[in-house]
């Protein structure tokens, strides 16, 4: 348990590394939140051009030489008032402090970078393992399809550099079985927008596939002494 909460807590300060670094390289980036998440981290930003792939190696080197300084990561608590004229050009930090019900907030600062946040944090930058970053998607503000669309960057962080190859290995492996790539690579099926998400169209080879698979799945019930029965696949909605 304690090396998952120590995980957890370095990758949380990973993703402030990771906003530190956008900063320095695109400064007209609007920064929103970045919490740990499971095997990994991300971080919300209102950039008004979109981050392409090259981008995230050019944060990864800038987020290496941030790490190498082995800045402490400084706590302090100060007060509303002073924290929206610290964020004043942010406004999604700021619409976070609003919503604070206590006089005071806190703050995490590293190398000059200040961020809004409850902590904890590992000691230092350079106490942050090995790291790479994995993915941009597109996110809702707070998760709501009514604010604006902001800009994710996912990325995933280790105590190792062996336990992230590792990792990364396990990622190549899951998507290289990745039931939906090998559908298309094999022919298999297909899944259209029309039809509908989920709604698999089966090719000649799939359906074969299909129909060995069913037939085994069949004679296994017969032969453990059940019977089939057949239901509809819609029925009224009360």
């Amino acid at each position: 348990m304690a090396e998952a909460n120590y995980l957890d807590m370095m990758r949380h300060s990973t993703a402030h590394v990771m906003a530190h670094a956008v900063r320095n390289l695109f400064p007209e980036a609007k920064i929103a939140i970045g919490p740990s998440i499971e095997d990994g981290f991300y971080y919300d930003f209102d950039k008004p051009t979109p981050f392409v792939p090259e981008d995230l190696e050019k944060i990864e080197e800038e987020m290496r030489r941030i790490t190498s300084t082995d800045a402490k990561f400084l706590r302090r608590d100060i007060s509303k008032a002073d924290a929206e004229k610290l964020f004043a050009d942010e406004p999604y930090k700021l619409e976070l402090i609003r919503e604070i019900p206590d006089d005071t907030v806190t703050i995490y600062e590293e190398n000059g970078f200040i961020d809004l946040c409850r902590g904890p944090h590992v000691e230092s930058t350079g106490k942050i393992g090995a790291f790479k970053l994995l993915s941009i998607a597109g996110a809702y503000w707070r998760g709501d399809e009514r604010n604006k669309m902001l800009q994710r960057i996912y990325g995933t962080a280790w105590e190792t550099q062996e336990q992230l190859d590792e990792y990364l290995h396990r990622l190549e492996e899951a998507e290289r079985r990745d039931h939906r790539k090998l559908g298309r690579d094999l022919e298999l099926f297909s899944i259209e927008e029309e039809v509908g998400p989920g709604l698999v169209l089966w090719h000649p080879k799939g359906a074969l596939v299909r129909k060995i698979i069913e037939d085994f799945w069949r004679e296994e019930h017969y032969k453990g002494g059940y019977e089939l029965v057949m239901t509809p696949h819609i029925a009224k909605q009360e």
